[in-house]
């Protein structure tokens, strides 16, 4: 049977167009080439859903021994309840959000209608804002190099946003009933998250580094063995809510009802999560909305469905 499909998306979200045919189914913080992959969705007649070569990429392809990528199979997030799958509901004093489980991915809209992932260490500046949208890091790094007004716009255009201030730290901490200071306790554990890890300026520059805008958003200090991780690879590192990496990896920007002059970001990154704050309190407004380096991150938000 000839089915058309595009992926078992949420119903809020939108699509970028054509659809594919188918027979049958302050801290300093910054960096190279990344390759740009992903699976786009065709469906069975037995109803399974089967990647085609045409990429799309809510999760990643593995890697295969030759180092190229093997087909997977890719589930778009479905709708449970008030939250869709790639996220967790969060309740606190303010009301409730729907946060990411993983911090955020992107993915860049073909030509043709269909979506590729957009490498995690190039920045979003030479696009424009709709033309790419957020998905969540599941398994995969996530995306440096983004300003708090590029993160927003990846977040809208997924039907999300950036999370408050309040969202994140309630998902961070955990439930209202014990208000932890790390996500995984109240208690530091040395390597549970992903932080205090070599700085990949002074590893590519050595130890009098200018830290201009240049280095720091070098594409090779996203690639560094040892730096940024795969969301998930840290698995102590996840809050009461499920959610991950929400202390180091990357920072996180948030919309900050105390800052509105300047950018807020939360957590910290690889190589400093304690210098500004400890731990879910980690907190950086030395930069304007539109600064990035190879350390700024994001993840979205949205409201539950009613």
């Amino acid at each position: 049977m000839l089915r058309t499909y595009l992926g078992s998306r949420s119903r809020s979200r939108p699509l970028f167009g054509i659809l594919v045919v188918s027979l049958g189914a302050s801290t300093f913080a910054a960096c190279s080439d990344g390759t740009e992959i992903g699976q786009r969705l065709t469906e069975a007649e037995d109803g399974s859903t089967v990647a085609d070569s045409a990429p799309r990429a809510d999760i990643p392809s593995e890697p295969s021994p030759d180092g190229g990528l093997q087909d997977a199979h890719v589930n778009a997030p479905q709708d449970l309840g008030p939250c869709t799958s790639d996220m967790t509901l969060v309740t606190f004093d303010g009301g409730s959000a729907c946060v990411d489980r993983y911090e955020g991915a992107l993915v860049h809209g073909l030509g043709d209608g269909g979506e590729t992932a957009w490498p995690y260490n190039r920045s979003v500046d030479d696009l424009e804002p709709g033309t790419y949208r957020a998905v969540v890091a599941r398994g995969q790094k996530p995306q440096g190099y983004i300003s708090s007004d590029q993160a927003e716009a990846a977040c809208k255009a997924s039907a999300k946003r950036l999370c408050t201030r309040d969202e994140w730290t309630a998902a961070c901490r955990g439930r209202p009933d014990h208000d932890n200071v790390y996500p995984y306790g109240n208690t530091y554990e040395a390597g549970a998250c992903n932080e205090g890890k070599p700085s990949p300026i002074i590893t590519l520059y050595g130890p009098n580094p200018t830290y201009s805008s240049a280095e720091l958003n070098d594409r090779r200090c996203d690639e560094l063995d040892g730096g940024l991780a795969k969301g998930g690879d840290y698995p102590k590192c996840v809050s009461a809510y499920g959610a991950f990496d929400m202390h180091g990896n990357l920072h996180e920007w948030v919309e900050d009802s105390a800052n509105a002059v300047s950018g807020t970001f939360l957590g910290g990154y690889f190589v400093d999560a304690k210098l500004n704050g400890t731990g879910c309190s980690y907190r950086t407004t030395a930069h304007q909305r539109t600064y990035h380096d190879y350390s700024t991150g994001f993840r979205c938000c949205s409201n539950p469905r009613r």
